[in-house]
């Protein structure tokens, strides 16, 4: 029965159940440069499937009051490398309410609150990160 589950679902099925986020000590990019963060798209209640999707790679320094062409208001798990510290805000132009996080996994940021009755599963659209 489970084989033949497995041979009737497309392949792209699949694909969610392979992520897995980074250790904060091992965020680097594909050239190995270290990174602040990484934003990924997508989160799952079980977090071992957390940080799959779309990526976006947030380099030391990096200031965006405007979130890269397709990527506002589509995060929803992240990475902070150890030593940084990534702020987030819930509108463009860096207004609206803002979080910072710190070096660690965010698996699911629902479960972080954004203002009195939202959270910030897919609120992020703007963002500055540091690392010391």
């Amino acid at each position: 029965m489970k084989v033949l589950f497995s041979v009737l679902l497309p392949p792209l099925f699949f694909e969610g159940l392979l992520a897995q986020c980074p250790a904060p000590s091992e965020l680097v990019n594909d050239a190995g440069e270290k990174l602040c963060a990484r934003m990924f798209e997508h989160s799952n209640m079980y977090f071992d499937q957390s940080c799959g999707g779309l990526y976006l790679d947030v380099k030391n320094g990096d200031d965006f009051p405007y979130m890269p062409s397709g990527c506002g208001n589509k995060i929803s798990s992240l990475a902070v490398g150890n030593r940084c510290t990534l702020k987030v805000w819930s509108k463009s132009g860096k207004t609206g309410n803002n979080r910072s996080f710190n070096a660690g996994m965010v698996y699911q940021l629902k479960d972080f609150a954004n203002g009195l009755f939202g959270n910030w599963n897919d609120s992020i659209n703007a963002y500055y990160c540091t690392c010391t």
